[in-house]
């Protein structure tokens, strides 16, 4: 018996656990002890088989991650998790049978990880009928009137201090949060307790109450919403049909995905659901107002959301397990079993609160169509129908948007590089500017490597491969192929090179002769400057043609690197991270440096820039 090693997790940390020495009776522990595990519903049993191509059965236990590669003690692992109480000599007679001082070792490492308690320590099982109400997770809510993001400039700036035109929404709020302010005919937001930005949620009447499901959600820390499952219940048929709706639509545009679903394609098809409701809020021609949004659409929303959630965890945090590469074939059982073990029906505020059937049904009438004998011919209110007769004019504005999403957020594994590359120049003793760079720089390595999912250099690659399949798919969607920019594609020029050295010496003194290391430094960014203005080109014209779309007015002005970190700005300031790198080097170097796809401008830093956390800076279940 072993435990996976993992740096860290969206689930908590794994269980190391030692494997049974034959031949040894350990101490402490007597095969007449009684046994207990507190919470059996808790337990989750998987089977995996991984890259080496070892079956191994694992157990999923609140924050504990129990595996076995041995074959021989599957039964073992098996009936454990069947256990609520036991006398320890009972797990002799599991399976085929265990030697005395095989069992004992493993009950002990059991005992000492908290799985399992001696009888006269346990806790007492709740009573069967006891109040499960329970208190609301959330704070205050910061909001007291409904907002849309046709008031996108004064939100922006309220929020962030700058003022951003609607030409330029889909760059600062991926498509799949827009609906999340917007109210619906049961007044309640979109996004419920996990609007985005928080600072826009509203406080809305909401049963709490505790999580009875079996798995990682049993009797969890964190409540689960009765009310939006009343919704949902409510709904059902209707939400069904609408799915079974889009699903068809998705693949007359991807066929691909009726030989075999990939992460990229259930990812893609999620937020094309996202997309109906979004578009129905956002289109310039009879746009749906807050408030009368139909509670339909946005129960779908919000239970599609959570699937889009998992797709992206599953291509873009790289703890607890390696990221999945976006072509990689997926099945329903593949998806929910990731779901349960890395703790993605788990949010900071509660957990889903759908029971494993409707979870279920969801997930296979969306991905396998396999309900449609019951649900495709389900009448629809006249509300419902209008937003699903618009499904290829939303499918349009989705796909248009995801390229937009893809091209600007892959400018993050380019800002992690181009931190490292200036953390590697090396800087000389004397100047007092160069020991304050060198300290600076030590300590972004530091948050990068440890508070961000841009640490390593695979990472980055990962990612960066994510986003271009994004981008190519929703392309073909479209009827286009083309690519995201790739590294190198256009290297900086010697004058733009010679601009940025000049700027820095300017404003600060590294010394001069053999080491002097602004050359190296001013590489490392004019490099970083023409990777972002090709992303952002490539962002800017994504969007262009989500506005033409829409029949949107164009923005006054070019999106530009100031623009870049508005998204995290939007989320506040509670957990600051990695700082922008443009935003870091006026600080750093005293010069001011933009992009837009009209050019590179180089100056002089103006005043002190604001510290924000930047993309992919932020714990799993935060940052999607």
């Amino acid at each position: 018996m072993s435990a996976t090693d993992t740096l860290a997790s969206s689930r908590p940390a794994d269980l190391p656990v030692a494997a049974p020495a034959m031949g040894v009776v350990a101490a402490g522990i007597d095969p007449s002890d009684e046994l207990e595990l507190p919470a059996p519903k808790r337990m989750v049993v998987q089977y995996r088989t991984g890259a080496d191509k070892v079956r191994v059965l694992n157990l999923y236990y609140g924050d504990k991650d129990v595996s076995f590669d041995d074959p021989a003690f599957f039964a073992f692992g098996e009936t454990l998790a069947r256990q609520s109480r036991f006398r320890a000599g009972a797990a002799c007679g599991w399976g085929s049978g265990y030697a005395w001082d095989a069992v004992a070792p493993l009950l002990l490492d059991l005992l000492e990880a908290g799985i399992l308690v001696r009888a006269d320590a346990s806790v007492a099982t709740p009573a069967l009928f006891e109040d499960r109400t329970r208190p609301s997770p959330l704070p205050p809510a910061p909001a007291v009137r409904a907002r849309s993001w046709t008031d996108c400039a004064a939100i922006t700036q309220e929020l962030t201090g700058r003022a951003v035109d609607p030409g330029h929404l889909e760059l600062i709020v991926p498509m799949f949060r827009i609906a999340h302010i917007a109210v619906d005919r049961d007044g309640r937001q979109v996004g419920e307790a996990n609007v985005f930005p928080r600072a826009l949620r509203l406080e809305a009447p909401t049963e709490w109450l505790a999580c009875t499901y079996p798995g990682t959600r049993y009797r969890s820390d964190r409540p689960m919403n009765a009310t939006a499952l009343k919704a949902m219940r409510t709904h059902w048929p209707q939400m069904m049909s609408v799915l079974l709706a889009i699903r068809s639509a998705f693949l007359k545009r991807f066929p691909e995905a009726a030989d075999g679903w990939t992460v990229g394609h259930v990812e893609r098809l999620a937020a094309l659901v996202l997309a109906v409701p979004t578009y129905a809020l956002v289109r310039c021609d009879q746009p749906v107002a807050t408030g009368d949004l139909h509670p339909v659409l946005s129960s779908v929303f919000r239970v599609t959301d959570g699937l889009r959630m998992a797709m992206h965890q599953m291509m873009f945090v790289p703890v607890g397990e390696p990221t999945v590469a976006p072509e990689t074939r997926v099945t329903v059982d593949d998806i929910l079993d990731y779901a349960e073990r890395n703790h993605a029906f788990h949010s900071e505020t509660g957990v889903c609160a759908g029971p494993r059937i409707m979870v279920r049904e969801f997930a296979e009438t969306l991905i396998l169509g396999s309900t449609a004998a019951r649900y495709a011919d389900e009448p629809l209110d006249a509300a419902v129908a209008d937003a699903l007769s618009a499904v290829e004019a939303a499918f349009d504005y989705g796909l248009l948007a995801m390229r937009a999403h893809a091209a600007l957020f892959a400018v993050w594994p380019a800002t992690a590089r181009a931190y490292r590359a200036l953390a590697a120049v090396a800087l000389p003793e004397a100047s007092p500017d160069a020991a304050r760079t060198r300290n600076h720089l030590a300590a972004r390595m530091t948050e990068l490597e440890h508070a961000t999912y841009l640490g390593r250099e695979d990472w980055c690659a990962d990612r960066e491969r994510a986003y271009d399949d994004m981008y190519v798919w929703c392309g073909r969607g479209l009827g286009r192929d083309d690519r995201l920019p790739a590294r190198g594609d256009a290297p900086p020029d010697a004058a733009l090179v010679a601009r940025v050295d000049a700027a820095i010496r300017a404003a600060r003194d590294f010394g001069s002769g053999p080491d002097d290391p602004v050359p190296a430094l001013a590489a490392a960014i004019a490099d970083y400057l023409v990777r972002e203005r090709a992303l952002l080109t490539s962002a800017a014209a994504a969007q262009d043609r989500v506005n033409d779309r829409l029949g949107r007015a164009a923005p006054a002005r070019a999106f530009a690197s100031a623009d870049v970190d508005i998204h995290n700005r939007l989320q506040g300031v509670e957990r600051p991270r990695l700082p922008y790198l443009l935003d870091d080097l006026a600080d750093l170097f005293g010069i001011g440096l933009s992009t837009s796809r009209e050019g590179i401008e180089i100056g002089a830093a103006q005043g002190t820039p604001p510290r924000w956390n930047s993309a992919g800076a932020v714990p799993a279940g935060q940052q999607h």
